[in-house]
């Protein structure tokens, strides 16, 4: 038993700090348009690290959505969501939505990001879009007089823009 108490592990080394998630995440940041692969494996790196990182969930899911990989984007940017509930997410799920062709789901979501930020004029655009589509279908005019005025929305925000 003596001799378990008296272990020596030898000279005291200095230890290498990790990479920290944020640091991996604007590394995410600054491959994106050069290489969108590595830039997908370091958000993963930042998840790894920070699971509860909003922006490295949503970039992620952005760079998957660009390659197809709908699904798996569609639950970065739900997981994104849940850590942080901003507009830009609940657009960018829509379009995920849209994508799929879950156009009532998409609705939700475009109307959601609207209530966060009615400034938000790509939501404006593809709502009015969406619900011009389904009140056609249902023959609704009370639907279609809704896609109007988010269409004129858009158009007012294109402006004030500039």
């Amino acid at each position: 038993m003596g001799d378990l108490v008296n272990l020596s592990f030898g000279p005291r080394r200095g230890l290498r700090k990790a990479t920290s998630a944020v640091t991996w995440y604007e590394r995410g940041r600054a491959l994106e348009g050069s290489d969108p692969s590595a830039a997908i494996a370091a958000y993963e790196r930042a998840l790894a690290g920070r699971p509860d990182l909003a922006d490295a969930h949503n970039n992620l899911g952005r760079l998957l959505h660009d390659r197809g990989e709908l699904a798996a984007a569609e639950g970065h940017y739900r997981l994104a969501l849940c850590s942080q509930p901003i507009a830009l997410y609940w657009f960018n799920l829509g379009v995920v939505l849209e994508d799929q062709g879950r156009d009532a789901e998409a609705i939700t979501a475009y109307e959601r990001a609207i209530e966060l930020d009615a400034q938000l004029a790509d939501a404006h655009f593809n709502l009015a879009r969406q619900v011009e589509r389904a009140g056609r279908k249902l023959d609704d005019a009370v639907m279609l007089r809704r896609a109007v005025r988010h269409l004129k929305t858009y158009r007012q925000l294109l402006r004030a823009l500039g």
